[in-house]
């Protein structure tokens, strides 16, 4: 073997574990779980679990997952294989809530990707991810938060077949905010 391609193979051995070495760091850095991507609704479709669409404005994305079962559709941000299983990951902009407590709404929707890949995959949800600005909270997928989804589920089954809802009024900060405030005959003053 001649100097050249010795040093050829040499140069291009040392750019390959280069590049896992960063792979590996920026994976690290990323939050996510350890393991394998296979989908993700971040502008950078991978069709690894299903075909990639492409939206109105020609930019391709994964295609929803789909539960006729539950009613359910939805798409997370992104679904990591690892030895546990699926694992949901929902990113979030803003920091964990005071008290290191995710919102209740940002729980049941990473609930619903459980219930989701649960349900398109038939291999159980150990747990999902909540990313936020400044920290990560990890959520056991439980009997009890499926039952509570569940009972969410039904809950809004029901009211939208209902000929009138009134809206909810138990967090008085939330309806001080609200965007059709102006127009709510319902609104707490």
């Amino acid at each position: 073997m001649t100097y050249a391609l010795a040093f050829a193979l040499f140069a291009l051995l040392a750019a390959a574990l280069a590049a896992r070495l960063l792979a590996s760091r920026a994976g690290r850095e990323s939050g996510l779980p350890r393991g394998r991507l296979v989908y993700s609704d971040t502008g950078h479709a991978i069709g690894k679990l299903g075909p990639v669409e492409t939206d109105e404005q020609g930019v391709r994305q994964e295609r929803p997952l789909v539960s006729r079962r539950h009613a359910l559709t939805g798409r997370p941000d992104y679904l990591i294989r690892t030895r546990d299983g699926i694992i949901p990951v929902e990113a979030k902009s803003t920091a964990l809530p005071a008290g290191a407590r995710p919102y209740d709404s940002h729980v049941l929707q990473l609930a619903a990707y459980c219930l989701l890949v649960e349900d398109q995959f038939g291999a159980p949800v150990p747990y999902g991810l909540l990313r936020y600005r400044d920290s990560e909270a990890r959520v056991e997928f439980t009997t009890e938060l499926r039952e509570e989804l569940l009972a969410l589920l039904e809950e809004v089954r029901e009211a939208g077949a209902a000929e009138e809802v009134h809206r909810s009024h138990e967090e008085p900060r939330r309806c001080a905010r609200c965007a059709v405030r102006d127009f709510c005959d319902e609104r707490l003053d």
